[in-house]
């Protein structure tokens, strides 16, 4: 079976002038490369698979109207997906998802000027969570714990449990539940507990931070942490999350104008926020990916360009990419082993996830 793939670095020749080269290669090829996989959303609506061995990606997914693709997680060779408005699903078959279904399991939003008139009727009562299905559920992140998946549906401020089918089988509502209020970035399980991404703790740009639960759902801790806060998880006992910087926040915050990966509250990996803006990681024995898009403001995202960042497990660059012609990228997952995934069964006892996640703290970067 052959497999159509772009070469990283000429897609950048191309963007500079205008040609599109492509490069037909054996995919078996590519794997006795050594190449790692790496699938990756964008906001232009593609869910890809990047070789991180021979820098090269593959289209695996295109919405068809182009709408942003957030989350993926998989199964086997069962993959989900999850959009602003949509769910999706389909079976990875060498090159391609095949069978795939796209689902919008909730009512469709008021549009016009009849959603603006009950958003603000609910808004003057008072009754912030009758102002919610005025508005599109807005899917983030999304992973897969036992026979569910887990998604922040951001806009309504809660979290949804589906089945393997996209059907929703549970909403937990996060308080205060008003429209958009924590900006919800992604749901994770360490085995023991969940915790949901905040990227807006105080319900404002500015700090981000967590709030935990047990495995029945019952809030047990909420905390500040970072500031604009993506993509956290618990990894072999370490809080590991992005803080980001966005365009618009210059006039509405006071927190650091700094950028990356923080361990707990140390930024182990800064980039330049003025350049991209950083959605996910994902991280497995050897490496450290980073991903997102080249720094724009949000309606021109899916025009930007991809930036992937490769670190070993000290933290330390090892390459980045920038990839044009596919839009910013959302989220990312190793296809073996992702730590920053969380449990895939949460019926298992909880073992040691790393050996040793890092070296002592007295080995940081400054």
């Amino acid at each position: 079976m052959r497999a159509e793939w772009y070469d990283f670095r000429a897609c950048g020749w191309q963007a500079a002038h205008g040609v599109r080269m492509r490069m037909m290669i054996m995919l078996e090829d590519v794997m006795q490369q050594g190449g790692k996989s790496l699938l990756v959303t964008t906001e232009s609506g593609k869910l890809i698979r990047l070789d991180l061995g021979s820098r090269r990606f593959e289209v695996l997914f295109q919405h068809p109207d182009r709408e942003s693709v957030f989350g993926v997680t998989h199964k086997d060779d069962q993959v989900f997906l999850s959009g602003a408005t949509f769910l999706a699903s389909g079976r990875l078959c060498g090159t391609q998802l095949q069978d795939i279904r796209i689902r919008s399991p909730f009512p469709p939003p008021l549009r016009g000027q009849a959603r603006k008139l009950m958003r603000w009727f609910w808004t003057e009562l008072g009754a912030h969570s009758r102002v919610i299905p005025y508005d599109k559920p807005g899917l983030h992140q999304m992973n897969l714990y036992g026979s569910s998946l887990y998604a922040a549906a951001t806009t309504w401020n809660e979290v949804w449990v589906m089945d393997l089918d996209l059907n929703v089988q549970r909403r937990i509502p996060l308080q205060p539940h008003i429209l958009d209020y924590f900006h919800l970035n992604n749901v994770f399980c360490d085995g023991r507990h969940y915790y949901v991404c905040l990227n807006r703790y105080a319900g404002r740009p500015g700090q981000g931070g967590y709030a935990k639960f047990d495995l029945d759902w019952n809030e047990l801790e909420r905390r500040a942490l970072g500031w604009e806060s993506h993509a956290l998880s618990v990894i072999d006992g370490r809080m590991f999350h992005l803080s980001c910087f966005s365009w618009r926040s210059q006039a509405q915050t006071s927190h650091p104008r700094k950028a990356g990966l923080m361990m707990e509250e140390t930024l182990v990996f800064p980039y330049d926020p003025s350049q991209y803006f950083c959605k996910d990681f994902s991280m497995d024995d050897e490496h450290i990916v980073i991903v997102g898009g080249t720094s724009t403001n949000r309606e021109k995202r899916s025009s930007a360009a991809g930036v992937v960042f490769l670190l070993n497990r000290r933290f330390e660059l090892l390459s980045y990419e920038v990839i044009p012609g596919l839009g910013g990228f959302n989220g990312c997952r190793f296809m073996g082993t992702d730590y920053s995934k969380g449990y895939s069964s949460l019926e298992s006892d909880r073992t040691a996830l790393l050996s040793e996640t890092v070296e002592n703290r007295e080995s940081l970067p400054a």
